[in-house]
């Protein structure tokens, strides 16, 4: 306790030397500098998640993360490819991609059975416990999520996770080897009456700089709750918070730019920069499976505090550090 006071005083000491806040009314995701303190010492990974608020709008975590980029290892110089290339020019340019064609349809359903077969839970109604996806107990329950544990173990994910295209597009975007980490997958139920969570527009706090991969696992069309993105609102400096947004909040300051939604078969497969605001639509018409992986500059606190998987042959260490030993 006295070390997370002596860190919190510290934190509290530099704040106040510049910035002219009264420091014991301030707070960063809601929590004081103490308690980000405490948080810092029981995880290191919390303390830049916690203090990423700080860092502004685009124009400024750019440089931050190049900055920051600096310390981490490249991969060897490799030829250009031409793929990788275009696909990084619609990163910058719009903040997502075309669809990278690296799931066939008989993948992405040997992938769903073996999820349709694990429980998953609410981690915002723990009393719930664990539950099929097809029994959930509560209408309350928008969305459930699986454990990491259970998502690596789901055949041939990591490999698509380390698909040479992904990792060098993500290499060329954030200007040095990616750390995939925040794997997540989860089913957004259909039949419920409002939205909640990430059902809500809202960016992505959790790296200086990071790209998310996306993969439908069932069939996804408009009523079934598909991934929107407001265009190249990763580069605009509006509606730079943290808190979701509402739809008429988003679409009167961002009127001049286009909304995508994403719509496409099981086995769909993208890539997104989710600094830019996006959200999960609630399913209307059939529930929704998806399975993500982000690629960022370094850990985040969503991953497990030590790594679940032995090292496995032909997978880069470094880049799968936050999951492999």
């Amino acid at each position: 306790m006295a070390s997370a006071q002596a860190l919190g005083k510290a934190l509290h000491r530099e704040w106040a030397r510049v910035h002219p806040v009264p420091v014991m009314a301030f707070t960063i995701r809601n929590r004081t500098l103490e308690q980000i303190a405490r948080r810092a010492l029981a995880d290191w990974r919390n303390l830049p998640y916690d203090l990423l608020p700080l860092s502004g709008g685009p124009a400024r975590r750019y440089w931050l993360a190049r900055l920051a980029a600096l310390a981490c290892p490249r991969s060897p110089q490799a030829p250009d490819d031409p793929r990788a290339l275009a696909l990084l020019e619609q990163l910058e340019d719009r903040g997502w991609t075309e669809p990278l064609g690296l799931v066939s349809p008989e993948q992405a359903a040997l992938m769903r059975q073996a999820l349709q077969a694990q429980p998953c839970h609410d981690p915002y109604r723990p009393h719930l416990g664990d539950f099929p996806p097809d029994a959930v107990p509560s209408p309350e329950t928008n969305m459930g999520y699986y454990r990491v544990d259970q998502l690596l173990a789901v055949p041939r994910l990591l490999g698509i996770f380390n698909h040479p295209l992904v990792l060098r597009v993500a290499e060329l975007y954030l200007g040095c080897k990616p750390t995939i980490d925040n794997i997540g997958g989860w089913w957004s139920f259909a039949g419920r009456d409002a939205a909640k969570g990430t059902q809500w527009f809202h960016r992505d706090w959790d790296n200086i700089r990071a790209i998310k991969l996306f993969i439908y696992l069932t069939d996804t069309g408009p009523d079934d709750g598909p991934f929107e993105f407001v265009e190249a609102s990763h580069r605009d400096e509006r509606l730079v918070e943290i808190n979701r947004m509402d739809d008429e909040k988003v679409a009167q300051t961002m009127a001049d730019l286009p909304l995508r939604r994403f719509t496409g078969a099981a086995g769909m497969v993208f890539l997104a920069d989710t600094f830019g605001v996006h959200r999960g639509l609630l399913p209307r018409a059939q529930s929704r499976l998806m399975v993500t992986a982000q690629y960022g500059i370094w850990r985040t606190p969503f991953t497990p505090p030590q790594p679940i998987l032995p090292r496995q042959p032909g997978l880069d260490p470094y880049i799968n550090r936050a999951v492999m030993r």
